[in-house]
């Protein structure tokens, strides 16, 4: 089974109202964290990339698209702390306001910094697909709230107990050299739950459904829709003069998320994506993309999944045997996009093909429903 920060780090948790933890995290902490790495795709567009939360979090890219009379963001981070990082460097960049901010989607660590914008400029427009605006007033949360209210503090404790164990010497403890390390980690651990707790969850009040056309200064801002494909409601930019799509998570660099995916929509949005005359391709997480073979090589995968899963049901074999026997055929684009690292290798067959593949079989079954669904367990 997996461990909760594995757990956490791909089901996207949200956070809890209340919760007794020691020792929490001080602002001090917040400072301390090391500033957003940043990307220039084009012109005025950049790419801000957040450091991961000890070992039980991960923050998506947030995306600033800058004009002579306004400024965009799309997706806003995990935290508020991560989009007050964000947008500390915004004001290095322009004096021009926020006015648009577009989620993603429902996932936690793509919109739990709106709140930050809001606070920043009240009038900001906030936009996201409708169906991504009804999963967050409600679904999204209560699905991850058993995570938080349970497994992120039970996991907590072990790792004090890791590190007074690694402190008074004991035998099978940690060695001392470790010490550090593991205090670091208890404190970003903390940090994240402390930061989830203090969320203001800010629901769009602007919605789409198929595409919306911004006109922002001197910019055309492109909103689309396709199908469902990782989430009910995923939105993705496009720039048409710049070249640049914004992908969310609709594409990850270097694997993508497939739980509770919509197999067939997502490949159809993928389709959609790679018709575009984009240069650029910026994902939901890791670093901007000049090529689209990471987008080909995602699409291969669906589509064999999506053909041989369906043989193996008609022939009765279930989704964890068919897993087995579909993937030797994955292999090139399991090296193309792990390069060997064994890590890479067990996030692509878990999270990528495993996951896929049981929603495959989930979505021949029947029409699937906008229901989160929940994890495979193997």
């Amino acid at each position: 089974m997996r461990t909760f920060p594995q757990l956490l780090t791909t089901v996207l948790c949200v956070t809890i109202a209340s919760l007794a933890l020691p020792a929490a995290a001080t602002p001090g902490q917040s400072r301390s964290r090391q500033p957003p790495a940043r990307f220039s795709v084009a012109d005025g567009v950049y790419v801000f990339a957040s450091a991961d939360y000890g070992d039980v979090g991960l923050d998506g890219n947030s995306v600033v698209v800058v004009s002579t009379d306004g400024v965009l963001v799309f997706d806003t981070n995990g935290t508020p702390a991560a989009a007050e990082a964000v947008l500390a460097e915004i004001r290095k960049l322009t004096s021009q306001p926020v006015r648009y901010v577009v989620n993603s989607h429902w996932h936690w660590d793509h919109w739990y910094g709106t709140e930050v914008y809001q606070r920043a400029f009240p009038g900001v427009r906030i936009i996201a697909h409708e169906r991504t605006r009804a999963m967050m007033l409600g679904p999204a949360i209560a699905f991850n709230k058993p995570g938080l209210e349970s497994q992120l503090p039970e996991y907590i404790r072990s790792v004090e107990q890791r590190v007074a164990a690694a402190r008074a010497g004991t035998a099978g403890a940690a060695p001392p050299e470790e010490l550090q390390r593991l205090e670091r980690l208890l404190a970003e651990d903390r940090f994240f739950l402390e930061q989830k707790r203090a969320v203001r969850h800010v629901i769009p009040n602007v919605t789409f459904t198929d595409r919306l056309t911004l006109h922002l200064g001197d910019r055309e801002i492109q909103v689309w829709h396709v199908d469902r494909a990782v989430t009910p409601g995923d939105a993705f930019l496009y720039l048409p003069v710049e070249k640049v799509l914004v992908t969310g998570d609709l594409l990850v660099n270097p694997i993508s998320f497939a739980l509770s995916c919509y197999p067939s929509g997502w490949l159809r949005t993928l389709e959609r994506l790679e018709a575009f005359d984009a240069a650029t391709i910026v994902p939901g997480h890791g670093e901007p993309l000049r090529d689209r073979q990471l987008l080909r090589d995602t699409m291969d995968v669906f589509r064999v999944l999506l053909r041989e899963g369906a043989a193996a049901k008609r022939r009765g074999i279930d989704a964890d045997e068919a897993r087995e026997t579909i993937l030797p055929a994955l292999d090139g684009p399991m090296q193309r996009m792990t390069k060997g690292d064994q890590s890479r290798v067990r996030a692509f067959r878990v999270q990528l093909v495993d996951w896929f593949l049981h929603r495959v079989y989930d979505e021949l079954d029947g029409p699937l429903t906008d229901t989160i669904a929940p994890i495979p367990i193997r």
